[in-house]
C-alpha cells in the first residue's frame, strides 16, 4: 500500500489527463445538460452527527424513458443504512414519461421534507477533500462519462478537519452478487468472477501511511448497483457535534453500463473515523 509519500507523484502522473477531461468538458457545455450521470447536491447532518443527507439528481440516458429523476439519501451514521431502509427515489420509466427534472426534484424534496425536518437536517461541517475534476455539480452527458471514469481518482488527501485523516483510499474488491456481472468485468480482472461483482473497501491511512480504520467494505453488492465498471472518489466531509465523537461522510463515484454508455452514481459512506 502506497504511503501519503508517493501522492505527489501519484498527482503529476494522472494531471494532464484530468486536465484534457477538463477541457473537453468545457468546449462542448451544452453536453453538460443532459445524459445520465448524476449531480449531487448536499443537504447536511443533524445537530448531533446522527444522520447525513444528500440530493443526486439527473436525466435518464436515451432508453426507453427520458425521465428526469431524483434520489434523496437520508442515512443514519451511526449503522450507515438508510433512514426507512431505503432512499427516497422519484423516476417515471415508462415510454411515455413527461416528468422533468424539475418537477421529479420537486416532488422528492416534498417527501424528504418532514424527514429532514425532524431531524434539523442541514449544511453542517466542513468539506476537507474534493476532486474537482469529478465534476459532481454537473450531469456529464454520456458521450464523456467514460473519459472521466478513466482519470477518476482512488484516494483523498484531507487538507484539514480534526480527525487526523492524512488520506482516504479506494480499493476494488470482489464481493458476492446475486446478479450475474461477468460481463462488467475487463480482462485484467484476477480471481473467480462467478457469482461475485465489483465492490470496494474504504480505508483511513494516519500520518504514517498506515491504515487505522476500515470504513467500509462491502461483503455484498446490490443489484441496486447494476453490476458497477469501478468506482472512485469524489469528496468528504467532517462534522463535529458538541460533546460527541466527529462524524465523517465520503462520497463514492460508482460508474456502471448503462442503455447508450456508461452512468454515474454516488454512494455516501458514513461513520465515525476511530
Amino acid at each position: 500500500m502506497k504511503g501519503v509519500n508517493a501522492m505527489p507523484h501519484h498527482w503529476r502522473t494522472i494531471a494532464w489527463p484530468l486536465l484534457a477531461v477538463a477541457a473537453s468538458l468545457a468546449l462542448f457545455p451544452g453536453a453538460v445538460e443532459a445524459g445520465d450521470a448524476a449531480a449531487r447536491r448536499v443537504i447536511g447532518f443533524s445537530p448531533d452527527g446522527s444522520y447525513f443527507a444528500f440530493e443526486q439528481y439527473g436525466t435518464l440516458d436515451a432508453g426507453a424513458s427520458a425521465s428526469g429523476w431524483s434520489e434523496i439519501d437520508i442515512i443514519d451514521t451511526r449503522t450507515d443504512q438508510f433512514v426507512g431502509g431505503k432512499p427516497i427515489h422519484i423516476v417515471d420509466e415508462t415510454e411515455e414519461s413527461t416528468l422533468t427534472l424539475e418537477q421529479a426534484r420537486a416532488q422528492a424534496a416534498a417527501q424528504a421534507a418532514p424527514i429532514i425536518a425532524r431531524h434539523a437536517i442541514a449544511m453542517r461541517g466542513e468539506r476537507t477533500a474534493f476532486d474537482r475534476f469529478t465534476f459532481p455539480d454537473d450531469m456529464i452527458a454520456y458521450d464523456d462519462i467514460t473519459r472521466l471514469e478513466q482519470v477518476s481518482q482512488k484516494w483523498l488527501a484531507p487538507s484539514h478537519g480534526e480527525l487526523g485523516i492524512s488520506t482516504i483510499r479506494l480499493d476494488h474488491i470482489l464481493a458476492d452478487s446475486a446478479t450475474d456481472c461477468s460481463s462488467s468485468f475487463d480482462e485484467t480482472q484476477q480471481g473467480e468472477t462467478t457469482g461475485k461483482a465489483l465492490g470496494f473497501r474504504l480505508t483511513l491511512q494516519g500520518q504514517d501511511g498506515k491504515v487505522f480504520k476500515v470504513l467500509h467494505e462491502d461483503k455484498a453488492v446490490p443489484g441496486s448497483r447494476n453490476c458497477p465498471t469501478s468506482y472512485s472518489l469524489s469528496e468528504s466531509y467532517e462534522f463535529t457535534p458538541g460533546g460527541k465523537p466527529a462524524v465523517l461522510a465520503v462520497l463514492v463515484q460508482r460508474f456502471s453500463q448503462g442503455f447508450e454508455g456508461r452512468d454515474r452514481r454516488f454512494i455516501a459512506v458514513t461513520g465515525q473515523a476511530h
